[in-house]
């Protein structure tokens, strides 16, 4: 009976270790969702940038310090930026948009 249990034990524990990569998404997923978070960092640095530039352009005396990042860290393609918003391509855009539902909207945040 010893023996017998033994031998379902490996399996058993294989099987949840698999369940619980399923559940969670493994490695490939915590690589995505970390690449995301540097881009939202490097996006909200951008946005806070770009609006402090507009305020010192309006006449506030302010100053913004160095321009930070404006492309992608990872593909190196340039943010896209207009002037009411900073975009980012998020490799998991649904994730972000939930994570962050009032600061982006299809990847972008208002230079409010």
């Amino acid at each position: 009976m010893r023996r017998f249990l033994s031998r379902l034990l490996v399996p058993f524990t294989v099987l949840m270790i698999a369940l619980g990569l399923w559940q969670v998404g493994g490695p490939e997923q915590a690589r995505l969702e970390e690449r995301d978070a540097q881009r939202m960092n490097d996006l909200q640095s951008l946005a806070f940038y770009l609006g402090c530039e507009q305020r010192r352009a309006a006449g506030a005396e302010t100053d913004c310090g160095p321009r930070p990042r404006d492309t992608d860290r990872f593909t190196g393609q340039p943010f896209t930026v207009t002037q009411t918003q900073a975009c980012a391509q998020f490799e998991q855009p649904d994730r972000m948009a939930e994570r962050f539902p009032d600061l982006l909207d299809n990847g972008c945040i208002r230079l409010d």
